[in-house]
């Protein structure tokens, strides 16, 4: 039986998850740390992939190469933005992906790779330009909150800006490694989802870190729902 394939950015996301594994086994590879073994007897591999598009895209790479999953579940934090109505620590659902700031900045202006006329990928002959799509899986289709998310290099610190990504984008809330696991794992054909607990309401910042009261409870309360939905003991 092919494995559930889960990625996390870092360890404070992934605690509760890496607690319920049984028999697990932890390796390394290229860095990148992983986790096999069991969720209510079924299996699971589990990648800790580190920030950003970069480390996100190098993670899911080696965990459908070495692993073969069955799917991949992407899992995390995210901000917020204004005008969406969501809460810290609340759960949602990603019904696609948008490379937030893959283009051209003119000013005030931004234009996106099909403005440009540059696909980011080309399979089974349609093109993918900023947006990707991903699965919602039946047991996930009943989560109060699902939308757009914006992948972002920079995460977004005015609320000037996160008014703008927001309209942009049509999107409920942002991050930094979605877009490029759906990308990898719409090259590699391998359904894809994800789930993420808010951990701060985009507005004005002063450039001080997020609140990590407020990420641990984001990530805790995503992970107790990712659990319930997808692992109910029988």
């Amino acid at each position: 039986m092919k494995p559930v394939g889960i990625i996390i950015p870092t360890q404070i996301e992934a605690g509760v998850l890496v607690r319920r594994i049984s028999e697990r086994k932890e390796t390394a590879a290229q860095s990148r740390l992983f986790y096999e073994g069991f969720i209510n007897k079924k299996p699971v591999v589990f990648c800790l992939c580190g920030i950003g598009k970069t480390n996100a895209a190098h993670g899911v790479t080696l965990l459908i190469e070495r692993f073969g999953p069955s799917i991949v579940y992407m899992i995390g934090v995210a901000g917020a933005y204004p005008s969406s109505g969501l809460e810290i620590g609340e759960s949602v659902v990603a019904e696609r992906e948008v490379y937030g700031d893959e283009g051209l900045m003119l000013g005030t202006e931004f234009k996106g790779m099909a403005g440009l006329g540059l696909a980011l990928a080309d399979v089974g002959g349609k093109r993918y330009y900023n947006e990707f799509p991903l699965l919602v899986p039946d047991a996930l289709k009943d989560c109060r909150h699902k939308g757009t998310f914006v992948t972002v290099s920079s995460c977004t610190g005015t609320l000037r800006l996160g008014r703008e990504m927001e309209q942009r984008y049509g999107a409920i809330c942002e991050n930094m490694e979605g877009a490029a696991i759906a990308h990898i794992c719409l090259l590699n054909g391998v359904p894809a989802a994800e789930i993420r607990g808010i951990s701060n309401i985009i507005g004005d910042r002063e450039g001080k870190p997020l609140d990590r009261s407020a990420i641990l409870k984001a990530s805790e309360n995503v992970q107790e729902y990712f659990l319930e939905r997808l692992f109910r003991r029988d």
